[in-house]
């Protein structure tokens, strides 16, 4: 006999586009119960307090997958000095200067401009316009893609994991190279491309990706090597049990606890507070490119 002359339901069809349309029936119910991102939020509700953990989770992804010399620094034992602590200091230095000096020189010195008429000539063909406005709108994307991953790694890591004053000022210190490299990169690159709107199109392309090299350049100095030592430390620190100061967050289907619940809500608010700026500012940013090339 069948299911139905039986009287029992036969189970749900389970294919690729159902499964697509239970995750997006949870996230509607993850935005009803947050009533809005400053609207309020239960740390008790089980709905919110799953957001809160997958948030989480995520954030933690991001800093294991982000290798940066600054989060090597952050696990190196510092108790001897020894090759990895001595190699991170100069990696560290390194990428300061490469990251925000170089950047910061080009727009201070205005050398790319010192022989035109103003900052803003407005005087390049269509074509080197066209090629200036993708180029600009890939520095942007790139940006944005930074503080999607990266910054929301090392937010993760200061707000989540404490292993002392000492050792989180090299995370302070990532994300203050962060954000001054992104703004003296964008100053460098918009004088780059202005000065040298009438050369040839290769030399634009080169220039906007030494400015993006530049941004990234904390991640490239950490070797095959070193970048799985640091993940292996990271992960081991960052066990659900341990984050929070040990407070934890909570188990799947239950409440997590309220300090965890805010500070994860507070890094989500932070980074779209991060977005919205460079979306805009990026936005006006390549429109200033592009007319004064």
């Amino acid at each position: 006999a069948s299911a139905e002359e039986v009287g029992v339901e036969p189970p749900p069809l389970v294919n690729s586009l159902g499964v697509l349309k239970g995750i997006e029936a949870e996230e509607g119910k993850v935005k009803l119960a947050q009533g809005g991102f400053t609207g309020p939020s239960d740390a008790e509700d089980a709905t919110c307090a799953d957001w809160a953990r997958r948030e989480i989770k995520g954030a933690r992804g991001s800093a294991l997958s982000t290798k940066t010399i600054f989060s090597h620094c952050f696990v190196v034992p510092w108790s001897s000095v020894g090759f990895r602590s001595l190699y991170g200091i100069l990696m560290v230095f390194l990428a300061i200067v490469v990251q925000v000096a170089v950047p910061l020189i080009i727009l201070v010195t205005r050398q790319p401009v010192k022989d035109l008429s103003s900052a803003c000539p407005n005087q390049s063909s269509y074509q080197t316009k066209i090629v200036g406005f993708t180029l600009s709108l890939y520095f942007v994307v790139q940006t944005i893609s930074l503080c999607v991953n990266k910054l929301r790694g090392l937010g993760f890591l200061h707000e989540f994991v404490d292993l002392g004053f000492a050792r989180s000022l090299f995370i302070k210190l990532a994300v203050l190279s962060q954000f001054a490299g992104m703004a003296a990169a964008g100053g460098a690159q918009f004088l780059l491309f202005v000065g040298n709107a009438n050369g040839a199109f290769v030399v634009l392309v080169l220039q906007s990706l030494a400015m993006t090299f530049c941004l990234t350049v904390d991640q490239n100095v950490v070797g095959h090597q070193i970048g799985s030592w640091t993940q292996h430390r990271l992960s081991s620190i960052t066990k659900d049990e341990m984050l929070n100061n040990g407070i934890g967050i909570g188990r799947e289907g239950e409440s997590i606890p309220k300090s965890s619940f805010d500070k994860i809500k507070l890094l989500v608010f932070s980074e779209k507070l991060v977005l919205l700026t460079v979306v805009a500012t990026g936005t006006g940013w390549i429109i200033g490119v592009t007319y004064c090339m």
